[in-house]
């Protein structure tokens, strides 16, 4: 039975994913403040807007940094995680239940049993095999780093984006800390009691929906809502992003999965 819903929380922390910065949130925030939802886009370490350099990044730094913005949101939080800034989202709300009220993955990595994304590829690939953009991920010659190509971007991230919107995006990414690749992120019995919201990107080539689906279902209290959209929604249809989550953090924790219209963005 689903827990009852919480009330309605004072800030969503915004955590993008692998690759990309705070700029991937650009448009949906003021689609959130639409809605009367005040959104932080959080800048992690090693994306190029934070302090911490990627060479420099550890995995301590990845938890200091989430546990940091929870700790100053004036009250009750959202996490909101994209992609592999997901693991934050499952880390951030088993480690302070008290304060973060929901949770939200976005394509997101949803593992709460102290797996990682590898074992969840391995799990639907079987071993030494991987779909969607890891096998086109280019490695530092000294290990501490990572990048896309911008033309594997395109076709695995941004292939539902206009032609601009997609090259300027794949532009964007930096290099990726590998300390922060792949957190497991074990739970204790508090999370799974804890609202969920999950954004399954149906046309998605990086994190494809079969490994959506059996994130969605590792764990309680999942609602899931699914967008015809490629890998990053919240760039491609951010209206439709905002109103999904408004409408869920305004109603009680339904289970239902219709699929999302695209509304046209003006």
């Amino acid at each position: 039975m689903p827990a009852l819903m919480p009330l309605r929380p004072e800030r969503l922390i915004l955590i993008h994913g692998a690759w990309a910065g705070p700029w991937v949130w650009e448009a949906l925030i003021p689609e959130l403040a639409a809605f009367g939802l005040d959104a932080e886009a959080l800048a992690l370490p090693g994306d190029g807007t934070h302090s911490i350099a990627p060479e420099h990044a550890t995995e301590a730094d990845f938890l200091d940094c989430i546990a940091q913005a929870i700790a100053a949101a004036p009250g009750p939080v959202v996490l909101v995680g994209h992609s592999g800034g997901g693991m934050l989202v499952t880390a951030g709300a088993d480690a302070f239940p008290e304060k973060v009220t929901h949770a939200i993955w976005i394509a997101g990595m949803l593992i709460p049993d102290g797996r990682s994304f590898d074992d969840i590829q391995t799990q639907i690939m079987g071993r030494d095999a991987g779909f969607g953009i890891t096998p086109h991920v280019e490695q530092s010659t000294d290990g501490q780093t990572s990048t896309v190509p911008p033309a594997m971007a395109i076709r695995y991230f941004f292939n539902d984006a206009a032609a601009p919107i997609a090259r300027a995006a794949a532009a964007r990414l930096s290099a990726q800390p590998n300390a922060g690749h792949r957190i497991r992120t074990p739970t204790g019995p508090r999370f799974a009691d804890v609202p969920k919201l999950y954004i399954h990107a149906r046309d998605d080539r990086s994190v494809i929906p079969a490994a959506q689906t059996a994130m969605s279902r590792s764990t309680a209290h999942v609602t899931v809502q699914t967008v015809a959209s490629g890998h990053v929604p919240q760039l491609t249809q951010p209206r439709c992003v905002a109103q999904i989550i408004a409408d869920w953090l305004s109603s009680g924790c339904d289970t239902s999965d219709p699929i999302a219209p695209a509304p046209t963005e003006s």
